[in-house]
């Protein structure tokens, strides 16, 4: 490992933050339209079934959005590494360029 250099485009990191967040918005939209379906189902539903449904669907409510935020967290993680890596890029480019500047008026 020694020796390795880590190599990241600022530029493909942002791109798959928007990959990410077009998967959250999918399945928040799908999840939230099968949501829908089956609380629209309940209402036929009678006795322990009808229970046993309305917890079911409660948890798969709880673990959609659960699912959703973590894929906003990475989303929100993902942007932030693009961002803290153009501004490396940058910072570290001035300071070449600052320090180039008196080679270049020596002739060199």
């Amino acid at each position: 490992m020694g020796g390795e250099r880590l190599r990241v485009d600022p530029a493909e990191v942002s791109m798959a933050a928007d990959h990410v967040d077009v998967a959250a918005e999918t399945l928040r939209s799908d999840h939230g339209s099968a949501h829908a379906r089956i609380a629209a189902a309940k209402s036929g539903w009678i006795g322990t079934s009808s229970t046993a449904l309305a917890a079911a669907a409660t948890k798969w409510e709880d673990d959609s959005a659960a699912h959703y935020s973590e894929l906003i967290d990475h989303v929100e993680a993902l942007r932030s590494a693009a961002s803290m890596y153009a501004s490396t890029d940058s910072q570290s480019k001035a300071a070449i360029d600052a320090a180039s500047s008196p080679l270049g008026s020596m002739g060199l």
